[in-house]
C-alpha cells in the first residue's frame, strides 16, 4: 500500500516538476522569505505554508486520503495548492528591494533570464498545433458532428466527449469527462447503467450484447466509437444499425429513430 503511493507521489511529482528548474527555485524563494521576511503572516503564507503542503503530499496518510476523495489519476492536483505564482515573484521583489541602482536593474535581468532559461515555451508543438477550423477543436470532432443531426442523445468515443457540445450544444450526451472518475474502479455492477455502459465500450472488443441493451435502456439514439474498435455481437439484434463513418469514427443509430426526431435527454 504504501510503496504504490508512494510510486504515485513521485511519478505525479517527476511530471508536474520535471524539465524544469522551478521546483529547486521553490525551495530557495521559501528558505529566502522564511529567512528575510519579519513581518510574520507573510512568513506563514509564503514561506510555512507552501512547505506544509508539500508535507502532506508525501505524507502517507494524508496522501491516501487526498487519492481516495480526488482519485489516483489526478492525485498531482494536491501540488497546485503551492502558491508558486505568488512564493517565486515575492522573493525574487525581496530581494529587488535589498539592492539599488546598477545592481537592482542586474539582479533583475538576472532573475527574469534564470525563469526564462528554467522553464520550458508553453506555446510550443508538444501543446498545440495549428487550427483546422474556426472552432479550434480537432477536425474529426467536426466530421463527426456534421454527420450528425441535432437535437439527439448520443454515446460517444473518449476523444470526442470534451468537443462535441462546443460545436453543437443540442446534442446531449450520456456521459463526458466526468465518466472519467470511473476508469480507477474496477467493479461498476451497482453504480448504474451509465457507468456500466462507460465502462464496456472503453474495451477495444466491445461487446454488444451488453452495450446494445445499455444503450437502448438510457435512450441513447446514436452511438459514435473508433473505427479501431471491434465488436462481439450483432447490432441489429437490438435495433441499431450503421449510419455512417469519419476517416477516424464509425457511427450507429436506432433504427426506429427519424429524420428530425428530437431525443435529447434535457433541453437547453
Amino acid at each position: 500500500m504504501l510503496q504504490e503511493f508512494f510510486e504515485t507521489a513521485k511519478s505525479d511529482f517527476l511530471a508536474t516538476f520535471d524539465g524544469a528548474w522551478i521546483f529547486p527555485i521553490l525551495i530557495i524563494s521559501i528558505i529566502w522569505i522564511m529567512v528575510k521576511e519579519k513581518e510574520w503572516s507573510r512568513k506563514f503564507l509564503l514561506g510555512i505554508l507552501p512547505l506544509a503542503f508539500l508535507a502532506l503530499y508525501w505524507c502517507p496518510l494524508s496522501g491516501q486520503l487526498f487519492i481516495k476523495l480526488l482519485g489516483e489519476d489526478v492525485y498531482w492536483r494536491v501540488l497546485w495548492l503551492i502558491p508558486l505564482a505568488a512564493v517565486i515573484p515575492y522573493a525574487g521583489c525581496m530581494l529587488l528591494k535589498m539592492l539599488t541602482g546598477v545592481k537592482r536593474q542586474i539582479a533583475f535581468v538576472g532573475l527574469m533570464a534564470l525563469l526564462v532559461l528554467g522553464g520550458k515555451s508553453v506555446l510550443s508543438k508538444e501543446w498545440f498545433e495549428v487550427s483546422t477550423n474556426v472552432y479550434k477543436i480537432p477536425q474529426y470532432v467536426v466530421d463527426v458532428c456534421d454527420l450528425l443531426p441535432g437535437n439527439i442523445h448520443a454515446v460517444m468515443s473518449n476523444r470526442l466527449t470534451p468537443y462535441v457540445r462546443l460545436y453543437d450544444p443540442t446534442i446531449t450526451l450520456e456521459y463526458a469527462r466526468n465518466a472519467l472518475i470511473f476508469n480507477s474502479i474496477e467493479d461498476v455492477s451497482n453504480r448504474g447503467a451509465t457507468a456500466n455502459l462507460y465502462k464496456t465500450v472503453q474495451e477495444s472488443e466491445i461487446d454488444v450484447d451488453v452495450v446494445g441493451p445499455l444503450a437502448r435502456e438510457q435512450g441513447c439514439t446514436f452511438l459514435v466509437f473508433s473505427l479501431n474498435r471491434t465488436y462481439k455481437g450483432n447490432w441489429e439484434d437490438y435495433g441499431y444499425r450503421e449510419y455512417g463513418t469519419t476517416s477516424e469514427f464509425r457511427i450507429f443509430v436506432d433504427v426506429n429513430y427519424e429524420e428530425g426526431q428530437d431525443t435529447r435527454k434535457w433541453e437547453e
